[in-house]
């Protein structure tokens, strides 16, 4: 097929203006004002936004990389088109948008206000020690201190407990029945709990595991809150105390939490509340 003389000049402008738009575009993401990380029909995504992305994935251990960062911003890039888009629907105009919008706005102002209480109220070296002390002061002389190697089962019903006892009794494997009988969480790990101090679970469990040698079963099933519980002792060893360095981010993880429920608290004490 032939062109005719000036179709192929229209061709050859079209083509231009393309590449003049393109050109454009590409510049225009060159000069993207300072503090802006991608502008979105017209709207503005800031680097600030990127950058908290980027601590959260650094706080569950990520690396900050190249990579990491282009995946951010698409993302924020892709959620702001999608936000436009709902919002030109009046999507977020319906009422369970304006509900859902409070409840995240107090779940922000929640967190805002404790992690500001935090700030003015930190954790010291001092506090840390302090705590760290008091622990070690509970355990009374450190070298008579067992700890235990602990596996449970948990079931729904006494009834339960005392079939998978009889099925122990048998024989059966108790790392084979927690993962196909237990309710609990640590049934992926054959209903392992790790090593633990007996001050460090519940009086009712507590009470049984002292009294078990290695490879010892609960000889009768253990009411809990959370419900019917088998417990073996899988080893014991004599406790070493940990230095203050070792567990100085679980203290000060356990005193953050500490001092918000305090604080919380101390508001509800002095709110007015009427039911």
């Amino acid at each position: 097929m032939k062109f005719a003389k000036g179709d192929s000049y229209r061709r050859a402008a079209l083509l231009i203006v393309v590449l003049l738009a393109w050109s454009v575009s590409l510049n225009a993401q060159d000069k993207l004002p300072s503090g802006v990380a991608a502008i979105v029909n017209g709207v503005a995504i800031p680097e600030s936004a990127v950058e908290q992305n980027v601590k959260t994935n650094l706080d569950q251990g990520k690396k900050d990389t190249t990579e990491l960062r282009r995946i951010i911003k698409e993302e924020l890039i892709n959620r702001e088109i999608l936000a436009q888009e709902a919002t030109k629907r009046g999507l977020d105009k319906t009422p369970d948008a304006q509900i859902q919008f409070a409840l995240y706005r107090k779940i922000y102002l929640v967190e805002a206000l404790l992690n500001d209480y935090l700030k003015r109220h930190p954790v010291s070296d001092a506090d840390l020690k302090a705590e760290y002390d008091r622990q070690m002061a509970s355990l009374g002389d450190p070298n008579s201190v067992q700890q235990y190697k602990l596996s449970h089962i948990v079931l729904a019903s006494e009834t339960d407990a005392r079939a998978v006892l009889t099925e122990l009794r048998k024989g059966e494997s108790f790392d084979k029945l927690a993962r196909e009988k237990s309710i609990n969480p640590s049934k992926e790990n054959g209903g392992s709990l790790g090593w633990l101090l007996p001050g460090q679970v519940i009086p009712a469990i507590s009470n049984v595991m002292v009294n078990l040698n290695k490879g010892g079963v609960s000889a009768a099933p253990i009411e809990t809150s959370v419900g019917w519980q088998i417990i073996k002792v899988e080893d014991l060893r004599p406790y070493k105390a940990p230095s203050l360095d070792e567990v100085k981010n679980q203290i000060r993880e356990a005193l953050v939490q500490q001092r918000r429920l305090e604080y919380v608290k101390e508001l509800v004490q002095s709110a007015q509340i009427i039911q």
